[in-house]
């Protein structure tokens, strides 16, 4: 039997014999090929011993969960210094402050002695808390909405009434609230259906109906001028 040697291109004679050696010793040339030893010895880290687990899917956690009604640990810190840790990342009013500190496990007495603590220190204050947080609203929202805003963080309603006074103008407030819109009643002028979706907007930001009149008239004389240059 000849085969052509693919190297030099000469016709070459192979044996019979030769022939089945090599068909007897096949290479193996891809890794898809190779298959694993069936003679390999498997280590005894390799084998899984009676409850044990392999996975980590399988793993169960460190940590027991804990019930929703199991009091947590006090921390080793006093109840004073995780207060003031406490403000010093974000304000709170007084009583989300005095929850936060009964939530991590500080009894009745060790909270109130921390609130204590951080008020006479003047660490925390809900008068400056309100303030703070309708200044920030005070121009995206009304007045019904941050005097509702501040007592669900805790301010007293006569306290929170008292800083939404001290507000500017609501309907002077809902204007900028508003801008928003402006492009759209140029483009469109104020159609029913943009000024219901304005309406809808303003609403659910706390501004009364007056102010969302004033805001609406505005808006229309706004696009009015600017038709007319």
């Amino acid at each position: 039997m000849y085969l052509i040697n693919k190297y030099s291109g000469v016709a070459e004679e192979v044996s019979d014999a030769g022939m089945q050696g090599e068909e007897s010793e096949k290479v193996i040339t891809r890794t898809s090929d190779r298959k694993k030893n069936p003679g390999r010895k498997v280590s005894k880290s390799s084998t899984t011993a009676p409850g044990e687990f392999t996975r980590s899917s399988d793993r169960k956690p460190r940590y027991p969960k804990k019930t929703a009604n199991e009091p947590r640990e006090a921390p080793a810190h006093s109840s004073k210094s995780y207060a003031v840790w406490l403000l010093a990342r974000r304000d709170y009013s007084a009583v989300n402050l005095r929850k936060k500190l009964v939530m991590r496990g500080y009894s009745e007495e060790q909270a109130d002695e921390a609130l204590q603590f951080v008020i006479a220190n003047n660490f925390q204050n809900d008068k400056r808390f309100a303030e703070q947080r309708s200044r920030g609203a005070e121009n995206r929202a009304g007045n019904v909405r941050i005097e509702m805003t501040l007592r669900q963080k805790g301010i007293a309603p006569d306290l929170a009434r008292e800083q939404v006074g001290q507000l500017g103008p609501e309907e002077e407030r809902v204007v900028l609230a508003a801008s928003k819109f402006a492009a759209h009643v140029s483009r469109e002028s104020m159609t029913p259906e943009l000024k219901a979706k304005i309406y809808r907007f303003l609403a659910y930001r706390g501004f009364s109906s007056k102010a969302i009149r004033v805001a609406i008239d505005s808006l229309n004389r706004a696009a009015t001028a600017q038709r007319e240059e």
